[in-house]
């Protein structure tokens, strides 16, 4: 695959220079015999979906510099669309007129409402986490409260019934923005590419995202900022190239995904969930669900979202998360749930799982009523305050099969917190000897305050280093006494590389 930038079109026959600057600029499109789709420079204010419909498949599209508003782009096959620098394509309107009363300020005539879903999964104290309209002041998303009673500094209320959207803080001299828009780009076309573009503020319903490749095969989204969109950033589907992009601050998730043979690599994925979704159910860093095969997550930077780092979830088969840095996430680091043969291997996994449900959840690794996934090769450190290592959890869930046949071999494992736990454990009290007997512990490195510590949980019983390998566990493992000293943990220059297979 070539992910390098595509090259300038050539002219196949002589045209006059001042013929073909007026054809670019006026969005019309070249058709001189044999001639390639022209480039077409859209300013901001162009109607950036009338330029695609005038234009074939395979047309390119330079988005220049500022704000392009208000735009959802359904693109035809091989479109191409590049950012300026300094291109911005946002699904906020900007909020300028207001009428002071008391202590807020009132914008009329808000007659969007978009769609709500999964309102039943909002978390205490974000009680319309499920409506997808946002409120920025100044690029900060606020708090969007359930009455007028309750609007004060930083918080906001959508009177969807008055059509008036009510702030607490005063606008003068700000940038006040509410998103509008549900979707940037979106539909089944094929090969479509989007480089070096934001796209920031959509109302992008929970589960939704901003750029949805889903029923498009084999989009290409890279080098972009994909930042404040109330749901996804961006959703995968088959094919798709999600390389080397800044998928930021998003409300529910950073990416989301399905479908097979897709490629999500050299991504800074951080701080995604402002939306207030109750994570444990869904939300933070992104979850691939329902994949036949295929896919790969490689040498992303996933820290600081609230939820998990990266998710495959239900029917997911095959994927390979390999060479990720994940760190600092609210809970489990990675986890492979309701799955199978999954590849988890070469991350580095530190410092996930503060706000995890206790018991064997909070995990750098979890298993969740997953088969046959392979962990090795990482570097896994476990904080001194919270979290889990590597557990393997086996639910009684429909279609209920005991998570057996997973394998975590070959890692080091640093454990700074004695109540921290690597083990496999069952809900259904008849499979606990078969759940033990079912997954393998070996080769690993461990370092230990104490070696004597009873970190291991095995066959429904805490176990010691002796105990643990009484049960046939931990063979060509070793453990180390004392606690290295922890190195602070940041991304890594995340400049485009040539991410291919």
């Amino acid at each position: 695959m070539d992910t390098g930038r595509a090259p300038h079109p050539r002219r196949h026959a002589p045209r006059p220079a001042r013929l073909a600057a007026a054809v670019l600029l006026a969005g019309l499109p070249l058709t001189a015999a044999g001639a390639e789709p022209p480039t077409v420079s859209l300013r901001p204010g162009a109607d950036i979906q009338a330029a695609v419909d005038r234009h074939p498949p395979g047309a390119r599209f330079r988005l220049e510099a500022g704000v392009h508003r208000l735009h959802s782009i359904v693109p035809k096959d091989r479109n191409l669309f590049e950012g300026a620098p300094g291109a911005v394509l946002s699904g906020a309107r900007r909020l300028t007129a207001f009428v002071h009363r008391g202590p807020v300020w009132i914008a009329r005539g808000q007659t969007q409402k978009g769609r709500v879903n999964a309102v039943e999964f909002c978390r205490a104290g974000f009680p319309r986490c499920a409506h997808p309209e946002d409120l920025f002041i100044d690029d900060a998303p606020m708090l969007h409260v359930g009455s007028r009673s309750a609007v004060g500094p930083g918080r906001w209320f959508f009177d969807y019934d008055a059509d008036e959207i009510v702030i607490g803080d005063d606008p003068t001299g700000r940038i006040v923005e509410t998103s509008v828009i549900p979707r940037a780009f979106g539909g089944t076309a094929s090969g479509v590419v989007i480089q070096a573009l934001t796209i920031e503020k959509y109302a992008a319903p929970i589960q939704a995202a901003a750029v949805d490749a889903e029923f498009g095969p084999g989009w290409t989204i890279r080098n972009s900022v994909l930042r404040l969109n109330h749901g996804v950033g961006v959703n995968a589907g088959n094919g798709s190239r999600i390389l080397d992009n800044r998928i930021l601050d998003n409300g529910h998730a950073g990416f989301s995904g399905s479908g097979t043979d897709f490629l999500i690599a050299g991504n800074e994925i951080a701080r995604n969930g402002y939306a207030g979704v109750d994570f444990h159910w869904e939300g933070g860093g992104g979850k691939i669900t329902e994949s036949g095969g295929g896919g790969l997550i490689r040498g992303n930077c996933v820290h600081d979202n609230v939820g998990a780092g990266i998710w495959a979830d239900i029917d997911v088969h095959r994927l390979v998360i390999e060479n990720n840095l994940v760190f600092g996430n609210a809970d489990n680091g990675i986890t492979y749930e309701i799955s199978y043969d999954g590849v988890i291997r070469n991350n580095r996994v530190a410092d996930n799982g503060q706000r995890g449900q206790g018991w064997f959840w909070g995990a750098q690794i979890l298993i969740s009523s997953a088969q046959r996934v392979k962990v090795y090769g990482n570097d896994i450190d476990v904080p001194g305050g919270y979290g889990n290592a590597v557990t393997v959890v086996s639910q009684d869930r429909v279609p209920y099969t005991p998570a057996v046949g997973n394998e975590i071999f070959d890692n080091r494992i640093v454990i700074r917190n004695v109540n921290a736990r690597i083990g496999a454990v069952t809900d259904v009290d008849a499979d606990n000897a078969v759940v033990a007997a079912g997954n393998r512990l070996y080769g690993n490195r461990y370092h230990l305050a104490d070696p004597g510590e009873r970190i291991w949980f095995w066959n429904d019983a805490e176990a010691d280093w002796d105990a643990i390998r009484a049960q046939g566990q931990e063979m060509g493992s070793v453990v180390h006494a004392g606690i290295p000293q922890k190195t602070p943990l940041s991304c890594p220059s995340m400049a485009p590389t040539d991410n291919v297979r």
